[in-house]
């Protein structure tokens, strides 16, 4: 092999690498992120890597009933995990059904099976899920309103809510079982529950850690 060759080559495998690095740095611990069900207007992600702020911008009619719309960014994780997100709207907003939070899906379909950890517009925060492939959403209510520390937690079949006003909480604030394949897609997510309407938020302090570790001892 020629030195022009080799030098050709080392360039070439150095420019992948800083595509690649650069492409992490764009979307922060997350592989991608889009609209789920086809809302009318279409979500954006940023991510600013010196701040390490997630800003989500979205749509969507709502997250209930037999489908979903809104835009979430995500990653794909195995076995037990757990994701924390300290999350606020920007602005008062429209609806106050609106909904921001962490999620995890089995698929990135409107109709998955799936669970989140979610805060209102309104202030109510909860658990909600599907636990079958469109099926009803359910949902499990905090005693704690206007939690702004997020935690869902995955151990097995067992989804865990975790909240707080004041820093993440290693307390369980409701549970429930779901049958949901080894590999999901776990991420942050936004729905405006309205059409017509685009809604932002930011999500700062995000940890996606595998094989769930405290996040603090804060309880309210």
């Amino acid at each position: 092999m020629s030195k022009s060759l080799k030098t050709i080559l080392v360039l070439a495998a150095s420019m992948l690498l800083i595509g690649a690095v650069n492409q992490q740095n764009s979307n922060g611990l997350f592989k991608n992120s889009g609209d789920i069900g086809n809302p009318k207007l279409k979500g954006i992600f940023e991510y600013n890597p010196d701040s390490k702020v997630y800003t989500l911008t979205g749509g969507g009619t709502n997250m209930w009933m037999n489908s979903d719309e809104f835009f979430m960014a995500w990653k794909q994780m195995t076995g037990d995990f757990a994701i924390s997100a300290r999350v606020v709207f920007d602005g008062e907003g429209v609806n106050a059904h609106r909904k921001i939070g962490v999620i995890i899906r089995e698929s990135l379909t409107g109709e998955s099976k799936y669970a989140d950890v979610a805060l209102h517009g309104d202030g109510l925060t909860s658990l909600q899920y599907r636990d079958t492939t469109g099926g009803i959403t359910r949902e499990v209510t905090a005693k704690s309103v206007g939690c702004k520390y997020l935690t869902l937690e995955r151990t097995g079949r067992k989804i865990t809510m975790k909240v707080s006003n004041s820093g993440f909480s290693t307390i369980s604030a409701g549970e429930i079982e779901l049958d949901l394949p080894a590999t999901c897609y776990a991420g942050i997510f936004i729905c405006s529950h309205d059409a017509d309407v685009l809604e932002k938020a930011f999500f700062t302090d995000v940890q996606l850690q595998s094989s769930p570790k405290s996040t603090g001892d804060t309880k309210d």
